[in-house]
């Protein structure tokens, strides 16, 4: 695991990213990715929700995404969202930076259809969001490698589970 005291989007973690790099595109690895990404979200994204309850977005990419799971829509379909998803993040990033790394995970978690190591920018996006919610606290250290290990951990669990064994809600 990354030292979370020198953490960087722009630093691959290798212990993650080892399990990620593999993966083909359109297997079904590739689709476990999609899910871990969606878990990883899912545990930041009501934040964000109580924060700008009106704000739909970062939901309509997850449920976006998971019709892309399902083979309900194309990769192609699926991945023209992740521009608006991207687009409000770009316009609240100036006045609320940890919120917009919210959305950023957003959107490398739908892009996931389209390359499978953009699930790693969710989980980056996901620990940036908690150094800058936590900016000051003295355990703000500890959360970020709290989730990191939640992160790894979980994704391990997955990819030893057929997909077919692995519900969506």
């Amino acid at each position: 695991m990354i030292n979370m005291n020198k953490f960087s989007l722009s630093q691959h973690d290798d212990e993650l990213f080892d399990i990620i790099k593999p993966v083909k595109q359109n297997s079904n690895e590739h689709k476990i990715l999609a899910i871990w990404a969606i878990d990883c979200l899912n545990r930041i994204l009501p934040l964000f929700e109580n924060k700008y309850p009106d704000e739909k977005i970062p939901d309509t990419a997850v449920y976006t995404l998971k019709k892309w799971i399902n083979a309900e829509i194309k990769m192609w379909e699926a991945r023209k969202y992740a521009y608006t998803v991207l687009a409000l993040a770009k316009s609240i990033e100036k006045d609320d930076k940890p919120y917009s790394q919210i959305v950023r995970a957003a959107s490398h978690c739908l892009a996931t259809c389209h390359v499978p190591t953009h699930s790693e920018g969710t989980a980056m996006y996901v620990v940036s969001a908690i150094k800058h919610i936590n900016k000051g606290k003295n355990n703000v250290v500890a959360l970020m490698e709290d989730e990191r290990i939640w992160q790894i951990n979980h994704l391990k669990e997955l990819m030893k589970e057929p997909l077919s064994s692995i519900l969506l809600e």
